[in-house]
């Protein structure tokens, strides 16, 4: 047999086996009749994407239930503890992951679609997919300092001309977890020493900082590149630029292990990752794990390396707070 020929066997194979396997899911979905959906994402995203989940799937009737990151991982587990699990999927940031793990209410699944995502965007063994991410980058006030006279690099931050113009996030740990994943984590600890005689303002929400800094009370501050550009598309005086390597924050699908619909749940996850799904998402100007639908506009996700900050790095989410807390000097 010719290699052309095995090839075209393969294939023809794997494409039945696929087809086979989300008929099964399909119709274990349709007996099931009914999705639990807990997530962080805003009710003016995470509505109509249910919504068009719905509509291309009207056998299925969904739930929402929309909480804060905090308050959906505290639910799980009290309901959990009473033996009363109730969500099928969850999507939130990666701290939400550990402690859901750890206590054995999250399943693996290896979603099909696993195949069109970047490598670094997934879990191998099913665990969590990426949905949608955010890309933290140094957002700058064009009015108050030049394109010129921007720091090129983190180091060059902690310059004398730099002190007392920058806004730091009290809350979010991924440039600190990235860069000790970069450069170790003593290196880490010192160069958010170096940040803190700086004599930064902290301040928590990307927006907030943002606003700040579009107003010129500090001209620059680590935040979500898609916020900026938005900002950018109202005439606000501001850009961004990436800081290498870009820290990259997740928010990721989860699969209950004690799922009351597992099928419906897994083909939910499936269209959240699906070329569908992610191309709803786009308009709501998220940035997606799919090598085939890029953010608009590309830059968002394109031209400079990349540290993705995945759940597993954050399995001591406790011992993280307090050194990134300790050397900035937060109490």
């Amino acid at each position: 047999m010719s290699y052309s020929i095995f090839l075209v066997l393969f294939f023809q194979l794997f494409g039945s086996l696929t087809f086979a396997a989300e008929a099964v899911l399909l119709d274990g979905a349709k007996k099931e009749g009914a999705l639990v959906f807990y997530t962080t994402m805003d009710i003016q995203n995470s509505k109509p994407l249910l919504d068009a989940f719905n509509k291309k799937y009207p056998f299925i009737k969904p739930d929402l239930v929309r909480l804060g990151g905090t308050a959906m991982v505290t639910r799980i587990l009290t309901e959990a503890q009473a033996g009363a699990s109730k969500f099928d999927v969850a999507v939130g940031i990666s701290p939400s992951l550990t402690p859901m793990r750890e206590r054995n209410l999250i399943a693996p699944y290896i979603s099909p679609e696993f195949a069109n995502l970047y490598d670094d965007l997934y879990d191998a063994k099913g665990y969590w997919s990426t949905v949608y991410l955010n890309t933290l980058v140094l957002g700058y006030n064009t009015k108050v300092i030049s394109r010129n006279d921007l720091p090129k690099t983190y180091d060059d931050l902690l310059k004398p001309q730099y002190k007392q113009k920058f806004i730091i996030d009290i809350e979010n740990h991924d440039v600190f977890v990235a860069l000790s994943q970069e450069w170790g984590q003593e290196k880490a600890i010192n160069y958010f020493k170096g940040l803190a005689k700086q004599e930064p303002v902290f301040l928590r929400g990307n927006t907030n900082r943002a606003n700040f800094v579009s107003v010129g009370e500090r001209s620059m501050t680590f935040v979500y590149a898609q916020v900026i550009e938005r900002m950018k598309q109202t005439g606000a005086p501001v850009d961004w630029i990436p800081l290498e390597p870009v820290a990259v924050e997740l928010n990721v699908a989860m699969l209950s292990a004690k799922a009351a619909h597992p099928n419906a749940a897994k083909l939910f996850i499936d269209y959240l990752i699906s070329k569908d799904g992610q191309e709803f998402l786009k308009t709501f100007r998220r940035i997606g794990p799919r090598k085939d639908v890029k953010p608009d506009p590309p830059k968002l996700f394109e031209g400079f390396r990349r540290r993705v900050v995945t759940p597993d790095n954050y399995k001591n989410l406790r011992e993280i707070t307090k050194l990134h807390n300790d050397a900035l000097g937060i109490r």
